[in-house]
């Protein structure tokens, strides 16, 4: 009998050692769902950024089509993209030539957050027709 007994309690799992697997596959899993949720807080800031990173550039296209090359000074707004309203402030200043304007394009998610994304670009009367066409003294 004391040898069926033996036989027995070898095919069998202590109280302890199952603890302890158990620890280590609760550990498992809340590592996993850290990183989960690490990758989609991450997710959601590429989406923001991409998104506010088209307004700046939806702004620099506005710039590059109007008639004339914009005057010097700053002009904030807000646009609409994917479901959100961003809001952009832009700050036009002159370049090394008369004909050229550097432009800074900063985007957020609030009115007074921190930016996003910051665009800077240069025009030049070149790209906006109308402004190179005065400057070259064409009607």
């Amino acid at each position: 009998m004391s040898a069926r007994h033996a036989a027995s309690r070898a095919h069998g799992f202590t109280l302890l050692e199952v603890v302890v697997a158990l620890l280590i596959v609760a550990l498992g899993l809340a590592a996993a769902v850290e990183l989960t949720t690490l990758a989609a807080g991450n997710a959601l800031t590429l989406q923001q950024k991409t998104l506010a990173d088209w307004v700046a550039m939806n702004r620099l296209a506005t710039l590059r089509t109007a008639s004339a090359l914009p005057a010097a000074g700053s002009a904030t707004g807000h646009a609409p993209m994917g479901g959100s309203t961003f809001y952009w402030r832009e700050e036009i200043s002159g370049g090394a030539l008369p004909q050229v304007r550097n432009v800074s394009i900063s985007v957020s998610a609030k009115a007074d957050g921190p930016a996003l994304v910051t665009l800077r670009s240069s025009l030049a009367a070149a790209l906006v027709p109308a402004a190179a066409n005065a400057a070259m003294g064409v009607p």
